[in-house]
């Protein structure tokens, strides 16, 4: 049914795999609209209650693919023509993910950095195996953390904590991720997949109709300023990379080298 999805169904139960694994399960357009497309019909699907997202192999994602030919292939697609159309569809598609009718779990069962994290954020709980690691690297990059992620990380972790670990770009371990508040809980690496069955196993005897209000009672109550932000955040990706620092941020990580940016001033115009 899908390339870069694995989608599986046992009863009111529906496992999404993220299927990259020679990439680390990296996010590119067609594993995005896959997504948006499997997101659509969930939101009509009346026989699924819980949702699990995990990731192919030994890793939950490595976040945005910035391969060249995933760049370009990016901008080629007439339905994501630019950085300012992308970064609308990147919120779009956080949005519906948090706000599907079903109760969702994140299997994190090893990296979730950028927007793999991004992800794993958006749903209800994230059980982590021991050996995963989250990680923030967009400002090594050039850019700031987007499609919505830097208001919901601090609704996890507290604004403290949510500077440091998006400021420094500094990675840490499932024991730390469980300590701030990140992740639900951590389990050995074998058992990941069992202790989220377990989880979904415990909420299936609660109230499904409760179970949908308590979940919409919380989103609302932690995200009540995002709005704010979806009109505005868009314009200012677009003038980032405009600026030629994104551009040199993501070059220098494909050549595995220290960006050097040109500006270390807060200049959003277009070019030197």
């Amino acid at each position: 049914m899908y390339d870069t999805l694995i989608v599986e169904k046992a009863g009111d139960v529906m496992t999404v795999s993220l299927n990259r694994p020679q990439i680390m399960n990296a996010l590119n357009n067609e594993l995005m609209l896959e997504m948006r497309d499997l997101l659509g019909k969930l939101r009509y699907d009346l026989e699924t209650r819980f949702v699990i997202f995990t990731g192919a192999g030994r890793v939950f994602s490595s976040g945005v693919d910035f391969s060249p030919a995933s760049m370009q292939a990016r901008y080629s697609n007439p339905e994501l023509p630019n950085e300012r159309i992308w970064q609308c569809f990147g919120h779009d598609f956080m949005r519906a993910m948090e706000n599907l009718e079903q109760i969702t779990v994140a299997a994190v069962n090893g990296a979730a950095i950028g927007g793999g994290l991004c992800i794993a954020m958006n749903c209800d709980f994230r059980i982590a195996a021991e050996n995963a690691i989250f990680g923030i690297p967009e400002a090594n990059l050039g850019i700031f953390y987007t499609w919505g992620a830097t208001p919901r990380l601090t609704a996890l972790i507290g604004p403290a904590k949510a500077k440091e670990l998006i400021m420094t770009c500094d990675p840490i371990g499932a024991q730390e991720a469980w300590r701030i508040g990140l992740v639900n809980k951590v389990v050995p690496d074998v058992k990941l997949m069992d202790s989220c069955r377990e989880l979904v196993a415990k909420l299936a005897a609660k109230g499904p109709l409760a179970l949908r209000i308590c979940k919409k009672q919380v989103n609302a109550a932690s995200l009540a300023k995002l709005n704010d932000l979806y009109p505005l955040e868009p314009e200012i990706v677009e003038a980032i990379m405009r600026s030629g620092q994104a551009e040199e941020g993501a070059r220098a990580f494909m050549e595995k080298r220290q960006p050097v940016f040109k500006d270390s001033a807060f200049n959003l115009s277009p070019g030197d």
